[in-house]
């Protein structure tokens, strides 16, 4: 196994173990359950108006992944988009730390998800990683 890809476990593990820990935060959160989804939906919002992409720009990140821009393929990129979202809001009302890896091993983790949906284009999922990977910046800044 080469260094890389060892690194690349590594960080994917501790992406899952963040979020397992997570959840296991939110089910022990002292605050009651309609309170800490209500902020964890107002958190995934606020990550989302940050990264929300003018239609140019959208429009390019789809062609990029998908290869050509359709309906289909802009719901799937924001369906993923969103998905990742939520989840490093789960990750962020549990307390803990998001740093650029971690943001990187639960990006990793969504795309496996939903490998399925790039069966039709070559390299689809880890191009979508790159894409999503790149707006950790503007997640940095939402989270501060």
């Amino acid at each position: 196994m080469t260094h890389t890809n060892k690194k690349s476990k590594f960080f994917l593990t501790a992406g899952i173990a963040a979020v397992v820990g997570a959840v296991g935060g939110l089910l022990f959160a002292p605050q009651s359950g309609q309170k800490t989804r209500q902020d964890i939906v107002k958190l995934a919002k606020e990550l989302q108006n940050r990264v929300k992409l003018n239609a140019n720009e959208a429009e390019k990140k789809v062609r990029l992944v998908f290869g050509k821009v359709t309906t289909e393929a802009r719901n799937t990129y924001k369906k993923i988009q969103k998905v990742a979202l939520d989840k490093i809001a789960d990750v962020k009302k549990a307390g803990k730390v998001i740093n650029k890896e971690t943001y990187g091993a639960i990006v990793d983790q969504v795309i496996d998800e939903f490998k399925s949906d790039f069966k039709a284009t070559k390299d689809g999922a880890k191009k979508m990683s790159v894409q999503l990977k790149k707006d950790w910046d503007k997640i940095k800044q939402a989270l501060s």
